[in-house]
């Protein structure tokens, strides 16, 4: 929010790469300006540039007072014979430019649709004077820089409004023009369908994006739960495991050195030569090692200490069907 009083001298020099809003020929732009969207009053307007299509140029001076507005109001127009309909619109904060150097910014602001796409850009010169602004000025930025612009909610609802009076503005024209009652409303009908379809698709589309949006980080979420329950359990059973392993280290302290293979005492219960005990998470199996696991046998093929994930008949490299 800007605190001290001052003034906002502008020139509004092009707009380019802009949708095609009109139906016949090209279309007619022009900008307005204010930093009051509820006052009629104040709004600016560049001329109309005739036939300009897609990019046009107007190179035309204003001059807004400051008094602690937070941005300025931006609308593309094609003027119409009947309701002018908005081509691109935004809000630019004035805070950027005052921060700017000698308080000038020379930039390209992004113009939107209502359903947040671009709209193409404006090329604006900004001076606020008045103010605090860091030293330095024209001579800094000789060439446009990109600039911040954005929507605004109290901006968006005036342009829905303005868009259905528009809508509303080629129905009414459709109407009149018509030779014949049935034929004009058959074609003002169809007018109004065609908005309310392409309204209804833009809806639609915003909200499957939304959906697949939170449907992706529900997705990401539980993932992330799965992974961390799974670091959890390895790291249980490998503290289980080095139990284990302490333990039978101060049990052999105090037994015959002749029996050592008590320390690793697994081995002794998957040996080769006798029957097949039931597989142990933890264990230490050496090749031809046979083991139970759910009911079936199976033999060892490599040497290793197991873990929980390397089950018989899931780990094929290590485990083989008797």
């Amino acid at each position: 929010m800007l605190h001290n009083e001052g003034s906002l001298a502008l020139t509004v020099v092009s707009a380019n790469d802009m949708p095609d809003v009109e139906r016949m020929g090209k279309q007619d732009p022009y900008t307005q300006l204010t930093l009051h969207l509820d006052n009629k009053e104040s709004w600016q307007k560049t001329g109309v540039q005739k036939d300009a299509g897609k990019n046009a140029y107007w190179n035309q001076n204003f001059e807004f007072a400051l008094t602690g507005e937070p941005e300025l109001y931006v609308e593309v127009m094609d003027e119409e014979k009947g309701v002018d309909e908005v081509i691109g619109f935004c809000a630019i904060p004035i805070n950027q430019v005052v921060q700017a150097p000698g308080g000038y910014f020379n930039g390209l602001f992004g113009l939107f649709l209502v359903n947040g796409k671009s709209a193409g850009s404006i090329h604006m010169i900004l001076t606020a004077r008045g103010f605090n602004s860091p030293p330095g000025g024209n001579q800094q930025q000789q060439q446009p820089v990109q600039g911040r612009s954005h929507i605004s909610e109290e901006h968006l609802k005036r342009v829905k409004t303005m868009r259905h009076k528009a809508f509303a503005g080629d129905i009414g024209t459709a109407v009149l023009g018509g030779a014949l009652a049935v034929g004009a409303g058959f074609l003002g009908n169809k007018f109004y369908k065609d908005h309310e379809k392409k309204e209804q698709e833009e809806q639609e589309q915003k909200e499957q994006e939304q959906e697949k949006l939170e449907r992706e980080q529900a997705e990401a979420e539980a993932q992330r739960r799965r992974q961390e329950e799974e670091a959890k359990q390895r790291a249980e059973f490998e503290r289980r495991h080095q139990q284990e392993q302490h333990e039978d280290e101060g049990e052999g302290e105090h037994h015959d050195h002749s029996c050592s293979g008590h320390h690793h005492h697994h081995e002794h219960h998957h040996s080769s030569g006798g029957g097949a005990g039931d597989w142990d998470p933890v264990g230490t199996y050496a090749a031809g090692d046979r083991v139970q696991y759910h009911g079936r046998d199976y033999i060892c093929l490599q040497g290793h200490t197991s873990n929980p994930t390397w089950q018989p008949g899931a780990a094929v490299s290590l485990w083989q069907p008797a």
